[in-house]
């Protein structure tokens, strides 16, 4: 068993799926003898083996073959033919390659063995005559063992602890009952009253601890709990001396088994559906450990260490899927600190991807058919993950190195094993194909937009439904997919019922634009086909009853140095009917914006940008490569949004903007984790904010910069901006995400051009864009690009407002004496921030003067000469600074 299989068991559990051909093997001859093997691996006669195999079976392999199969004490065992194809060198009919999972189990044990069994048919003998020539095992899954609670032994505990970083559980006075395996005690059922200790070591973590329970530590009674753990280290985390030994209560031992049934198979077990119908588990590795602990007062609590994920320490509610922390072991923060790259972690690189999906907007129904072109980054794999939505049915996988490939389907996490008959090496490159069909949740975008206010009094309720619209992207997993995102090239085959249009991820292949495939795959109904040519990072199609109002190709010079070095851009407008004429007059308007973007980041990251004007209560957007899906807000929805950190009333264009940003960053240029989306956000929220200050003046500017301060400072205490898309998560206030990674994300930004200076601050954000295009970044290259254009170390400027969630305090004094004005800054607190503050100066005639004062030490004193009587100094006037000012 493989530790990423382990890795995959931790949350939840796996169910063996067959990857059966499209028609189940018909009941013959080979049918019959594959009952024969079972018969025989059940009854554990091995001697009898041979009465199956042909003359031709290589007989220095018959015995290592019975070893690997015949197990002793096997109780039950079944051979499962999954598909079967022609035997290379055999007449038709007279010969088969099969693909077969054999399962044996013992009493407290269980194997599942994927193996290749060649078959042949002697020339002229029955029909069932059917023998083996050839065998080969491609896989195994072992270690599968048989969890039971001890019934013969129940425990008292008096002040009994089971401890794990930064964890303790403490059992006052109750029950204990062993959960033993084969290898020996792997769990423990508590009953009775204890309390659950819980103090993460990040401050981070604390804080998020603290919107949780009101305190930088978790400590609440239980009244049972329920622990995995590796039998190497039971006597290491369990106070065993304060375990005696009791007559068992058959009320307890019943409700052990209950806690055992109800909450073991949730982890480390796996469902093997049409192979048995028993719950069978695996062991944590070493260094993992689970407790799921159900309290009084906050349901069941779930602590779970990994030592194959990168923040190893998690704990969460799984019922309501919040997680309340999630950070590394304080061992691995010695070496990497909060940092880490999610593609560490990647087996694999998907270059290219054919998808063709026939899809049925008004069911949600996808027939799917994927060619991916992948690359190994892991030595000596024989298995890989494949992110699949769990709705969607598997029917086939296969590649064109390996043929027909079996996997296993894990439930309740999106995710596919497909095994290989060979370890792959690092560097190799192979073409998997996989056929699947099923209904699939739509992604829903309005989490993506506004806040969802309340609805405004004395209004009707919406009388006229939106027009419907079907979203698949990157939440949604609607084709199979790298477990880690990764940039890859790809063409989409998007074939639609009649009357139904969409906009997706690469440009539109012009009509008489038609290949050989085409022609030979025709199927009712149209049929749209996308080609990205540069590097998505997923792909995202959207379905909705769409007129194209608008297609225009425009010259765009984004290099400054070399005008006449031009990219041409097709931009596109897709419009529900009731959003026809809006989108006839948005053409203009996302012209100016991608030329005006195009200047500020110096390229176009893609050849087309296609807009699509759906409807919706809320508005709202959402933006993959090469399109952007806008939700304009229905003129009879009752709902009123203007409370919300994106809720700009004088820039009416700023959703427009915004998604527009993302084709750069979010897009072009992505994150190396969750810790990291600020880049995303953040630029996109500055870029739409430049192009407001562009297109509607200094007024509108400064608006948006007041919004960013007064949501920055009235939700910093909720998390750092670094925390990325789990700031709000705990309470489902999806504001809190915009208020600090939208506009706070922002705002850092603008901070940092004002601290550098705008040249080097525009040539930094250019260079930044260069190096990461088409990969993934982190704050670390930000702050490098930055530190090397304006010669000045930033560490602490990105340390305060990135990863801390203190508000700078200042306390200023202004004097005004005859030639001169003088503003003294002094910084309150422990700890000193950069912070840019625009000092205002404003003459007796009406004429003001704008000055930025970095305030960078413990007391500023700033000083300007002046020429003329002066009426008044104000201070941040313009809320470039993200601080709060006091004056004395």
């Amino acid at each position: 068993m493989t530790a990423r299989l382990h890795a995959l068991l931790l949350a939840g559990a796996l169910a063996c799926a067959p990857s059966a051909s499209a028609q189940t093997p018909p009941a013959d001859g080979i049918t019959a003898l594959l009952d024969r093997l079972q018969t025989l691996l059940q009854d554990g006669n091995a001697g009898d083996l041979g009465s199956l195999l042909s003359p031709a079976f290589p007989a220095d392999d018959l015995a290592p073959f019975s070893e690997y199969l015949f197990q002793p004490d096997t109780r039950r065992a079944i051979v499962a033919e999954r598909d079967r194809a022609p035997l290379a060198g055999a007449l038709p009919g007279d010969g088969y390659r099969l693909v077969t999972e054999l399962y044996t189990e013992t009493p407290l044990r269980a194997r599942i063995v994927t193996a290749l069994v060649d078959v042949r048919r002697p020339a002229g003998d029955a029909a069932d005559s059917w023998r083996i020539v050839g065998a080969q095992a491609v896989t195994s899954i072992d270690g599968l063992f048989r969890l039971r609670v001890n019934a013969s032994t129940q425990f008292t505990a008096r002040n009994l602890t089971v401890t794990a970083e930064d964890l303790r559980v403490t059992l006052s006075d109750g029950s204990v009952f062993l959960i033993e395996s084969e290898a020996g005690v792997t769990g423990l059922v508590l009953l009775g009253r204890g309390v659950m200790h819980f103090a993460p070591g990040p401050e981070t973590e604390r804080g998020q601890l603290r919107i949780f329970s009101g305190s930088d530590t978790l400590d609440t009674p239980f009244e049972s709990a329920f622990v995995r753990l590796n039998p190497f280290e039971y006597e290491a985390r369990v106070t065993t001396a304060s375990l005696t030994p009791a007559a068992v209560n058959p009320r307890d031992l019943r409700r052990a088994q209950d806690v055992l049934a109800r909450d073991g198979p949730k982890s480390f077990s796996l469902d093997l559906r049409d192979l048995s119908s028993d719950v069978w588990y695996l062991l944590p590795p070493s260094g993992d450990f689970l407790a799921e602990v159900r309290t009084r007062r906050y349901g069941t609590l779930t602590y779970l260490r990994s030592a194959t994920q990168a923040e190893d320490i998690t704990v969460f509610d799984r019922d309501d899927r919040h997680t309340i922390a999630l950070y590394p072991s304080a061992q691995r923060r010695v070496g990497h600190g909060l940092s880490f790259n999610e593609d560490d972690r990647r087996d694999y690189d998907v270059l290219d991807y054919d998808i063709e999906a026939n899809v049925s907007p008004d069911t949600a129904f996808i027939d799917g058919r994927v060619r991916m072109r992948i690359r190994m980054q892991s030595a000596d794999v024989s298995s890989l993950t494949l992110r699949l939505a769990d709705e969607l049915a598997v029917r086939s996988i296969g590649s064109v190195e390996y043929g027909r490939l079996l996997y296993l389907r894990v439930r309740d996490q999106n995710n596919v094993i497909v095994n290989f008959p060979v370890a792959l090496r690092r560097g190799a490159e192979l073409t998997l194909l996989v056929t699947y069909a099923g209904r699939v949740t739509p992604q829903d975008i309005s989490d993506e937009g506004v806040q969802e206010g309340e609805s405004r009094p004395n209004e009707p309720l919406l009388t006229i439904p939106p027009e419907p619209n079907l979203l698949l992207s990157s939440r949604t997993f609607w084709y199979p997919q790298n477990p880690v995102t990764d940039y890859a090239t790809g063409t989409l085959r998007i074939i639609l019922p009649e009357g139904y249009g969409c906009a997706a991820s690469g440009q539109l292949r012009a009509d008489d634009d038609v290949t050989l495939r085409d022609l030979l795959t025709l199927t009712e109904g149209r049929s749209f086909v996308f080609s990205a040519r540069d590097p998505v990072r997923y792909f995202a199609v959207v379905v909705s009853k769409f007129a194209r109002v608008a297609d225009r190709t425009i010259e765009v010079a984004p290099d400054r140095n070399n005008p006449t070095a031009s990219r041409t851009l097709r931009i596109a407008v897709e419009a529900n009917p009731r959003q026809q004429r809006l989108g006839r007059g948005l053409v203009d308007t996302l012209d100016a914006m991608m030329r005006f973007y195009a200047d500020l980041a110096g390229d176009v990251p893609y050849g087309s940008m296609t807009m699509a004007l759906v409807e919706d209560e809320l508005p709202g957007g959402h933006s993959p490569a090469y399109m952007a899906v806008l939700n304009n807000q229905m003129p009879t929805s009752r709902l009123t949004w203007r409370g919300d950190p994106a809720a700009f009333s004088g820039f009416p264009e700023f959703f427009a903007a915004h998604e527009l940003a993302h084709q750069w960053w979010g897009q072009a240029v992505g994150w190396r984790n969750y810790h990291e989306q600020w880049l995303s956000e953040g630029f996109a929220q500055y870029f739409a904010a430049l192009y407001a200050q562009h297109a509607r003046g200094e007024r509108t500017f400064v608006d948006m910069l007041r919004q960013f301060r007064r949501w920055a400072i009235a939700e910093s205490d909720q998390g750092p901006i670094a925390l990325g898309s789990r700031l709000g998560h705990i309470r489902d206030e999806r504001r809190v995400f915009r208020a600090l990674v939208y506009n706070k994300g922002a705002a850092v930004l603008h901070m940092l051009r004002r601290l550098v200076g705008d040249e080097h601050f525009f040539n930094g954000m250019r260079r930044f864009y260069r190096e990461q295009k088409f990969r993934k970044a982190g704050t670390d290259d930000l702050r490098a690009v930055f530190e090397a254009e304006s010669g000045r170390p930033l560490d602490r400027f990105f340390d305060r407002w990135i990863y801390g969630v203190d508000i700078p305090r200042l306390r200023y004094t202004a004097t005004v004496a005859p030639g001169r004005v003088g503003v003294r800054f002094t910084q309150i607190g422990d700890q000193l921030f950069d912070v840019p503050v625009t000092v205002t100066v404003v003459y007796a005639d009406g004429r003001a003067e704008d000055s930025v004062v970095s305030v960078t030490e413990q007391r500023v004193d700033w000083t300007l000469p002046t020429r003329a009587p002066v009426r008044r100094v104000l201070v941040n006037r313009d809320f470039a600074a993200v601080a709060v000012f006091e004056r004395y």
